[in-house]
């Protein structure tokens, strides 16, 4: 099934980090990624920023970051985009 933020679906309309998502996926480079969602901060529709986010996981390993945020990090590494 995929990642549901990565897919294309109605329910995701009106998402601001889903909406920023697409429109960067196919331009420049990561890091040009970054720059822009840092810079234009979305806010997801739980409340946190990207500027937060990341701020709050910058010295951590992404498996740090993942577990901090009770995730799996495995889960996402096996995704398929």
């Amino acid at each position: 099934m995929g990642n549901p933020l990565f897919q294309n679906q109605p329910q995701n309309n009106g998402n601001p980090v889903l909406n920023m998502v697409n429109s960067l996926r196919s331009q420049g480079t990561s890091g040009a990624v970054f720059n822009q969602l840092y810079q234009n901060n979305p806010v997801a529709p739980n409340g946190v920023s990207f500027r937060d986010l990341y701020d709050k996981v910058r010295n951590m390993t992404p498996e740090e970051a993942f577990r901090q945020n009770g995730l799996d990090f495995n889960n996402f590494r096996n995704l398929k985009w």
